[in-house]
């Protein structure tokens, strides 16, 4: 009876080495099997080419973002995003468009009110001739990675100032992304520093630093933070407040 019988077996787990000689895998090191795990695991691989495109992003915001991040437009206040179009007049176009946004003030409440000017289709051009900047402020450019001529494109809308978001969000990927990075890094360094001094002469120095960290870590982290951030001097650039408060998280840290 259970010769006759068939059971379903169950496939085995596959293995990230599997594809890799036996004798390869006895012999890597340790960077090697993880290059090899990390590539076998496809969610992985698409979240690594994620992060890639958004530092890419960061790292060329001015270039990437349609408007410099100074720019107003007190015509386009609390603009709607603009939405991409494919077909105008019941024609299929291969490129996408944008309809030029007319604005008016609404009678009653005297908000704006803006609505699409169908007969006029602005194309999206890639690499377009836009205001000029200054990429990573040394290298002036007039190129943007998109835009249109004779109008506006506002894919996120404008603020009450008329700035455009979708600019605003880009510039402050650069921010968000390369705090941790500063952060870490710094932190490290300073761990280093602070460790190799304190284990080195050890004693009365040992003993004042061990202490001065443990007061610095018995204080509510975000107001600390918000003290030392406020101590920065009111003369100085957002670029150097970003930077001070950089040092501030990473001594901390």
């Amino acid at each position: 009876m259970l010769a006759a019988s068939t059971t379903t077996a169950r496939a085995p787990a596959r293995n990230p080495t599997d594809a890799v000689p036996e004798t390869d895998i006895y012999g890597a090191s340790q960077w090697q099997l993880m290059r090899l795990k990390f590539r076998k695991h496809q969610l992985a691989l698409w979240s690594g080419r994620v992060i890639v495109v958004l530092y890419l992003m960061a790292m060329f915001c001015e270039f990437v973002a349609p408007y410099p991040l100074a720019r107003t437009d007190l015509d386009h206040m609390y603009a709607p995003p603009q939405r991409l179009h494919w077909v105008h007049d019941g024609e299929l176009h291969l490129w996408p468009f944008v309809y030029a946004l007319e604005g008016q003030r609404h009678p009653e409440t005297l908000r704006p009110v803006y609505a699409e000017d169908r007969s006029r289709p602005l194309p999206i051009q890639l690499f377009a001739r836009g205001e000029p900047y200054h990429l990573w402020g040394l290298i002036p450019m007039e190129r943007h990675l998109f835009g249109v001529n004779g109008g506006t494109v506002f894919l996120l809308g404008t603020d009450s100032m008329g700035r455009d978001l979708l600019t605003r969000i880009v510039y402050g990927a650069r921010i968000s992304l390369t705090v941790g990075l500063i952060g870490v890094a710094l932190s490290f360094v300073f761990g280093l520093l602070v460790g190799a001094v304190s284990g080195y002469y050890g004693g009365w120095v040992d003993n004042t630093i061990q202490r001065l960290i443990e007061v610095l870590r018995s204080f509510p982290s975000i107001p600390l933070w918000m003290a030392l951030s406020a101590a920065l001097p009111a003369s100085w650039s957002p670029l150097q407040i970003y930077f001070g408060i950089t040092v501030v998280l990473s001594f901390l840290g």
